[in-house]
């Protein structure tokens, strides 16, 4: 069986401005569909949706979305944050400003400019023990062990 995450939603206060964001960082394209305007992320589509066009929810939560991007997509979206004046960060409490190199990779953490949704970017798919857990802001980690495959 095969499994892929086909598209998630986002809302936003303004999806035009959202997705535009992200894209521009991304060096992506977007494309209106529905009440939607879509940018395509490998197989997955994010499709931003303005809030007042949701029926299931009247407010805004914060959502965290982490996309796997090549070392030469990190140049760019590194250029586009320094033009959009946007800090990253280490680390997802956004506690110490810049670039991680996790897992053999680069990683950061950015709030997004339109509806404050945090996005994560990395070079590298984690493995291994969480990257910081020695930080202690960990709650109750899971033993990779006891969990079934």
């Amino acid at each position: 069986m095969s499994v892929s995450l086909n598209h998630t939603i986002v809302l936003s206060k303004d999806k035009v401005k959202a997705a535009n964001f992200l894209s521009e960082l991304l060096g992506l394209e977007t494309n209106a569909w529905g009440p939607f305007i879509r940018v395509r992320t490998g197989q997955t589509d994010i499709e931003f949706m303005n809030i007042e066009d949701s029926a299931w929810n009247d407010h805004i939560t914060p959502q965290h979305l982490c996309f796997l991007i090549d070392e030469q997509a990190m140049d760019v979206l590194l250029e586009g944050l320094r033009r959009h004046d946007v800090q990253p960060y280490e680390d997802m409490f956004y506690e110490d400003p810049g670039v991680n190199s996790f897992y053999g990779g680069r990683g950061c953490y950015i709030r997004d400019i339109v509806d404050g949704h945090l996005f994560e970017f990395i070079t590298a798919p984690y493995e291994g023990k969480p990257a910081n857990i020695e930080k202690g802001r960990w709650n109750n980690p899971v033993d990779p062990t006891a969990v079934g495959s």
